[in-house]
């Protein structure tokens, strides 16, 4: 009995696997024409489950939650709640708040080595070619390179992608025909632009949601090609937008972030001065109480 059961589960897995390959080729199989058409198709399948016309009418929005970091193991390196407020399209600000003494290696506001103690809030605004950050030294510019790196997010962002630059000139979205992600049936959107940036969205065929994004980046100089997936669960709707409460980051196959949300608000009027330098001049004299301080002033 235990090998008809271990059979005929071969036979089931054969059969699904050749399902899901037999589609993959005939999406292979396409004109382009057709798989334009058969991607324009589901990307409007994709809006319609995240909200339709109100999320595509998102102006503005306010999340809150915690977010884990791991290390080069995969090790989890603590917890942080964070507040991220976006005003589209190029405005956002992050505060991130600690109760203890937590050190970061950089992936979440692109700071080397960042240390919190004691508690309080950090703060990061971008205001498209423009950034600052609020630390206990006061505030002080982005560097150059971390506000290419959030405007570069700005174009490969997957809600940028679907708002707003899917209808973009040199924009293309062709069909990747269907996978099996975490054991659910998905088909591939393939997207490029006149930069050849190269992206992929992944989405549950079932409930039309997105499943993984995915961002692929050659290096100028090595020519080596990196991949970071973020792969989105747990669905729930605000203000008739729906919104991934588990959102999972890893680059070439190393898990980087976990971020858990405990709610998102949409539209509701924030203000530009939010994310002006101005703002947080004004913050400056209460973070400078909190006891902040880098790694290099630790030593």
């Amino acid at each position: 009995m235990r090998l008809n059961l271990r059979t005929a589960g071969c036979a089931c897995l054969i059969l699904m696997l050749g399902a899901a390959f037999g589609i993959q080729a005939r999406a292979q199989e396409l004109l382009p024409e057709q798989s334009a058409a058969k991607a324009k198709q589901v990307l409007q399948q994709v809006i319609g489950a995240l909200g339709g016309q109100a999320y595509l009418d998102v102006h503005d929005y306010t999340c809150e939650g915690r977010i884990a970091q791991f290390g080069t193991n995969e090790d989890l390196m603590g917890y942080t709640p964070f507040r991220d407020l976006w005003l589209l399209p190029d405005k956002n600000r992050t505060e991130y708040i600690s109760k203890g003494e937590h050190t970061f290696l950089g992936f979440l506001m692109d700071v080397d080595e960042l240390m919190i103690t004691h508690g309080g809030v950090m703060i990061t605004v971008f205001n498209g070619n423009e950034g600052w950050m609020l630390d206990k030294a006061g505030v002080s510019n982005q560097p150059e390179d971390v506000i290419k790196n959030f405007t570069d997010q700005l174009k490969t962002g997957m809600n940028s992608m679907l708002r707003a630059r899917r209808n973009e000139p040199g924009v293309e979205a062709m069909y990747g025909g269907t996978d099996l992600i975490d054991l659910k049936e998905a088909e591939w959107i393939e997207f490029t632009d006149s930069d050849h940036r190269s992206m992929r969205l992944a989405v549950d065929k079932n409930t039309h949601l997105p499943l993984r994004w995915v961002v692929a980046t050659r290096n100028p100089e090595t020519r080596e090609r990196s991949e970071v997936v973020t792969s989105y669960t747990q669905y729930i709707a605000s203000d008739g937008v729906k919104t991934a409460m588990n959102i999972v980051r890893a680059r070439d196959g190393r898990k980087i972030t976990q971020t858990f949300m405990t709610g998102c608000k949409y539209n509701s009027s924030l203000e530009a001065q939010m994310f002006t330098k101005a703002s947080l001049d004004a913050r400056a004299p209460d973070v400078a109480k909190k006891g902040y301080k880098t790694a290099k002033d630790k030593n």
